[in-house]
């Protein structure tokens, strides 16, 4: 996104010891205040063709009554939904470097 990597500024956001947080369903970044433009600009990107990437792994985004991206301090990055029976998923992001 704009030249840079937006997972980059995600790392130095959390080598800071902060939790990271990007609901999908609402298009929130916590920590709020790190939310630089390029990091916002980017969740509305990809938030805006979501829909149509979850359609094609036959995914209703309208079954989902929460779908984030969750990056805590000290631990693995993860992706996880609630479906609207309150059924988790939750999946860990590979780390590649």
């Amino acid at each position: 996104m704009d030249s840079d990597y937006v997972i980059d500024e995600m790392e130095n956001i959390h080598r800071k010891g902060y939790d990271i947080e990007v609901d999908w369903k609402t298009r929130k970044f916590t920590p709020s205040t790190m939310a630089t433009e390029r990091i916002k600009k980017s969740i509305g990107y990809w938030g805006d063709s979501l829909n149509k990437h979850l359609a094609s792994h036959n995914v209703e985004l309208e079954k989902l009554e929460s779908l984030k991206f969750i990056w805590p301090a000290s631990q693995r990055k993860y992706m996880l939904a609630f479906d609207d029976r309150g059924k988790e998923y939750k999946i860990y992001v590979n780390e590649v470097k």
